[in-house]
């Protein structure tokens, strides 16, 4: 099953890849890069593990940790531009995985109960005043 985000985290990963290949060719230390090749990877994983979770739990559990491989990402390349080791185009990498971000906390906060499913209660409830309500005798 595809789903946009799916897309954009398929499309993400690829970016990452031709990054990290002209990266290596530098001949520069590759051990922030790895890391970043390896969140990329993750987040796509999840997110791709989230369509097939058995229940609201597994889904937002692999929500939840691409969530935390989006954040990692971010921070792994605003780290690597800080650097000015490396020309490359962050800001198109960061804005991707910031679009990924957003989207999965959007998703996560739709599906965290409200205050009403939590706690079920009847819809008469606001209406039981007690003995002092205002329609007691």
């Amino acid at each position: 099953m595809s789903t946009a985000i799916f897309d954009k985290s398929v499309e993400f990963l690829a970016q990452i890849a031709l990054f990290n290949e002209a990266y290596s060719k530098s001949g520069l230390d590759k051990t922030i890069t790895s890391r970043l090749v390896t969140a990329a990877a993750e987040m796509g994983t999840n997110i791709n593990k989230s369509v097939y979770g058995s229940d609201k739990a597994a889904f937002n559990g692999c929500l939840q940790d691409a969530l935390k491989s989006s954040v990692e990402c971010v921070f792994l390349l605003k780290a690597l531009s800080s650097t000015n080791l490396f020309p490359y185009d962050y800001v198109f990498l960061i804005t991707m995985v910031q679009d990924i971000k957003n989207v999965l906390i959007a998703s996560l906060n739709a599906n965290k109960p409200s205050a009403d499913q939590s706690a079920p209660q009847s819809k008469w409830n606001k209406y039981n005043t007690g003995s002092a309500g205002r329609f007691s005798t």
